[in-house]
């Protein structure tokens, strides 16, 4: 699908779709580190949870190793934000 906001397509049976515009390059050793600014956010109901935002246990996100060429999904709920290493 083409996208009204950013000039990059996106895939219609996608669950999810953060549409970004190139904010920043940062040049780090032999990669290259691109920053985005979320400019719109599609999402259908199946990954939507309480309060109308998106529930990221399903979405069941993944990541990739360019290293071992593997692909992990996200783990497990760690703690909450600004409170997980106040015992430290």
């Amino acid at each position: 699908m083409k996208s009204d906001l950013v000039d990059a397509p996106y895939v219609k049976e996608f669950p999810l779709v953060l549409e970004c515009k190139l904010a920043h390059t940062f040049e780090l050793g032999l990669h290259t580190q691109f920053v985005g600014e979320i400019l719109d956010v599609k999402a259908e109901e199946s990954v939507m949870g309480n309060g109308g935002l998106v529930d990221i246990k399903k979405v069941k996100p993944l990541v990739f190793t360019p290293d071992t060429q593997a692909y992990y999904g996200i783990g497990s709920f760690l703690g909450r934000a600004f409170s997980v290493g106040g015992k430290l």
